[in-house]
């Protein structure tokens, strides 16, 4: 079986989405030949507040076989920002932090040392050294900054190597709106990096295909799409779950500002005036009370109807399983003029057998996922959504409720397992 370094910033135990995307290639990359070498920092306490991502590891470093992967833990030594945040969190030197980001991106390209993990670096490095055999190598990004490493290692000892993007970096319109001539001038100074960076790379992919190609335009290199998909057992064990007495829509996961929920609560609030202030509905947001700004948005928009939604705090992975098993309706916001941008959580949906409506749709990557997956429907308009709900409210009350079958292959194609294959090809082709 072939060797493949994998370096990635995120990784189990960290319980943040990012992780699973290199944990699929850990499990199922054997299947395929390859035996990936992951390279992670350490993650020894669960992440319930964004400052635990801060915080100081123990030195050591953990080693980890099994039979289809290898994993180095390696330990995290927070910077000054970071001690400011563990310790004050947002309750002050706000300004401080941010300046100290700043400067930290600015020097970050020229000196590795302002790099809190320049560890996983270093590591790579000796190990490639010592291990020439291995002679492919896998970088995901984000932070970014770790392509600088993929740069570097390339240099040092050959390393062919894959720029792997989760989200986009600088060609990502979204991280520009509403930001000031600072953010802008420090997005044109890490252009020049990441072209730098990414074009030793063989080639490049991304979680959609608008971000491979956008990617690969800048740095002159094929760009191919490796969905971050789903696990397909995830919901054997909840196969004979029955579905909420209410009539329930949810939405899982971060909201953004770039995406119109307030669309969907307008249609909401038609639906629950045509059915009355007896309907037996309810809308949920599992979790978004972990962002309070965004928990502020709906209660800005669905001020009123209070008795037919809520927000909860952060939940447990399983349970969340258990809710979208449950609920009536999976509910997505694509992102406002946004194509390529695909929330990991619509894999989870389309895996659960529950029916998914994305209102609005983006017209792009989210809508031919559902397209091609014959799990949901897409709505334009608000009226459309209102027409849709009322339909599908009618026949709950008849006891009739959508299901997919999850076990076709167009829903499989975008397990996890098929993607972790696309990426063994990948691999082969360099």
């Amino acid at each position: 079986m072939k060797k493949v370094l994998v370096l990635a910033y995120f990784y189990p135990p960290c319980n943040l989405t990012a992780a699973q995307r290199s944990q699929s290639w850990a499990n199922y990359l054997s299947f395929y030949g390859y035996k990936p070498i992951i390279i992670t920092r350490r993650w020894d306490e669960k992440i319930s507040h964004l400052s635990d991502v801060s915080k100081a590891t123990p030195p050591e470093i953990k080693h980890e076989t099994f039979e289809t992967h290898e994993v180095f833990y390696l330990p995290y030594t927070p910077n000054l920002r970071d001690k400011i945040y563990v310790k004050h969190k947002e309750s002050r030197f706000n300004l401080l932090r941010k300046t100290l980001t700043f400067f930290e991106l600015m020097f970050q390209p020229f000196f590795d040392f302002v790099i809190p993990y320049k560890n996983l670096y270093s590591f790579s490095l000796e190990y490639l050294r010592q291990n020439p055999e291995v002679n492919k190598l896998v970088v995901t990004g984000n932070p970014f900054n770790l392509f600088k490493f993929g740069f570097k290692l390339n240099k040092q000892v050959g390393v062919k190597w894959i720029a792997d993007y989760r989200d986009a970096w600088t060609t990502s319109e979204i991280n520009l709106i509403n930001k000031g001539g600072l953010h802008k001038m420090l997005n044109y100074f890490e252009t020049y990096f990441e072209k730098k960076w990414v074009a030793t790379a063989s080639l490049v992919t991304a979680s959609s295909q608008p971000i491979a190609d956008h990617v690969g335009a800048l740095v002159n290199k094929k760009g191919y799409s490796l969905y971050n998909g789903f696990v397909a057992d995830d919901f054997d064990a909840l196969k004979s779950l029955s579905k909420f007495k209410e009539f329930t829509i949810t939405y899982v996961g971060t909201l953004y500002d770039g995406q119109k929920v307030e669309f969907f609560c307008e249609a909401f609030k038609n639906l629950v005036d045509v059915l009355g202030p007896e309907a037996s509905i309810k809308l949920i947001f599992p979790g978004l009370s972990f962002y309070k700004e965004q928990q502020q948005r709906i209660e800005r928009a669905l001020k009123g109807y209070e008795n037919f939604y809520e927000c909860t705090e952060r939940v447990d992975r399983s349970k969340i399983l258990t809710i979208e098993k449950q609920s009536h309706l999976l509910l997505h916001v694509a992102w406002d003029e946004q194509s390529g941008i695909i929330a990991s959580k619509i894999y989870e949906y389309i895996a659960s057998g529950t029916f998914v409506l994305v209102a609005p749709t983006d017209g792009g990557a989210i809508e031919e996922i559902v397209r091609q997956s014959k799990s949901g429907i897409c709505t334009k308009t608000i009226e459309e959504t209102v027409t849709f709900l009322k339909a599908e409210y009618e026949s709950y009350r008849w006891g009739k409720f959508r299901i997919n079958d999850v076990t076709n292959e167009n829903v499989l194609q975008f397990s996890r397992q098929k993607q972790a294959g696309r990426l063994a090809e990948l691999l082969d082709k360099i």
